[in-house]
């Protein structure tokens, strides 16, 4: 193999490393922010918000990347298909990311005004959602299209979370409007969560186009 072909090799596996590597950091906000909401632990909500600079940082060198190899490599196939969906998988995992960001910022503003112990299905939103990222990481490492395909089945679950955890907040707040102010967080958080799950079918559904050349709508 000439140098050229080696080096441009080489530069495709560091792009799914830098892909991997924003998984664990997308994967870490988004379970210190839901820890800091149960906890009422303000100072780690602001590490979230902080070390999201992180997250944009590797988001932004991935896209990077990925427009370096495509207009500098000209890939084919294959090679033209991972390109393109770490492109877009980055683009998700970013805004996941911002999610993150987001009830970290609902923490720091509420403090000890989010009452999360009788919602435990919120907690157990987030837990769904990084099983999911977990499972997706793991198909896009291997070029595992079933198993892209079989994470967007918590989705489902997640939905169903989703619709409880609203409709137990709106049923508060309309025995007892004066617990708006303190329930109207808890709908955004119940929100992002639901959509921390969509973004990462996304992320499954640009696996399948990598490994398949095929696009399907699995959210």
């Amino acid at each position: 193999m000439s140098p050229y072909r080696e080096r441009y090799h080489r530069e495709l596996e560091e792009l799914k490393i830098d892909a991997e590597e924003l998984v664990g950091q997308v994967d870490t906000a988004v379970a210190k922010s839901v820890e800091a909401l149960r906890e009422y632990n303000v100072e780690k909500a602001r590490e979230v918000i902080r070390d999201d600079q992180k997250i944009n940082d590797l988001s932004l060198r991935i896209e990077k990347r990925c427009m370096q190899l495509l207009a500098l490599q000209q890939p084919m196939a294959k090679d033209l298909r991972l390109i393109v969906a770490t492109l877009k998988i980055g683009i998700d995992l970013e805004r996941i990311g911002d999610m993150a960001v987001d009830i970290a910022r609902i923490v720091v503003h509420s403090k000890d005004k989010v009452q999360v112990k009788s919602l435990k299905n919120i907690p157990r939103m987030a837990e769904i959602s990084r099983v999911m990222l977990a499972q997706a990481n793991q198909a896009f490492k291997e070029n595992d299209s079933d198993l892209a395909r079989e994470t967007t089945k918590w989705d489902y679950e997640v939905d169903a979370l989703y619709q409880k955890v609203r409709d137990t907040l709106l049923k508060i707040i309309g025995g007892n409007p004066d617990l708006i102010e303190d329930a109207t967080p808890l709908l955004l958080v119940n929100k992002h969560l639901e959509r921390i799950a969509d973004h990462v079918c996304n992320i499954c559904e640009s696996i399948i186009y990598m490994v398949e050349a095929k696009r399907e709508h699995l959210n």
